[in-house]
């Protein structure tokens, strides 16, 4: 379960993802992959937000990027995102330009559980040219179901959090 912990004047999202909301997108390469994933979340019982492609018509990935990007920073503290392309890479790169947006593409579960457990990432990216279906769920289950944060054990994590909050103040992401 998720909450939320003040620390050094920011609000800091900790635990695991099992109560967000799921922002998805894909470029058109990835569209019928998108949507056994967007499946797989409502079987887990996930609220998610489609922000296309809602077809196979080619289209760029920077603006449905940014629409995942957009709909994370705007209520960071509750959404996170998954973004599917081929390399899981590309759909990655314009919404980690958000505020409070740290991606991570991750082809496996391992991968996935470090993300989450080290850096609080809250946007994932998927391959769809690099695992099949089955791997992509083991994967984004594991994200979802990492915590960050459990204690002070934890701390070294969470100070390099705060550190990273710090340096996306001063560059003005």
């Amino acid at each position: 379960m998720s909450s939320i912990i003040k620390r050094e004047g920011y609000e800091i999202p900790i635990g695991d993802l099992k109560d967000k909301v799921v922002v998805l997108g894909s470029d058109h390469r990835s569209f019928e992959y998108k949507q056994r994933i967007a499946e797989f979340l409502k079987g887990l019982g996930y609220e998610t937000i489609d922000v296309g492609t809602f077809s196979k018509d080619r289209c760029d990935y920077p603006g449905i990027s940014d629409k995942i990007g957009e709909e994370v920073e705007r209520d960071y503290l509750h959404r996170v995102g998954i973004g599917i392309c081929g390399s899981g890479i590309g759909i990655l790169i314009p919404a980690s330009k958000h505020k409070r947006v740290l991606t991570a593409r991750c082809l496996t579960d391992k991968e996935a559980e470090t993300s989450r457990k080290h850096n609080n990432s809250n946007v994932l990216g998927i391959g769809a040219d690099y695992i099949n279906l089955e791997t992509a769920f083991l994967v984004i289950r594991k994200w979802l179901e990492t915590g960050f944060y459990s204690g002070p054990e934890d701390e070294s994590y969470l100070n390099r959090y705060i550190q990273t909050l710090k340096l996306e103040e001063r560059v003005g992401k």
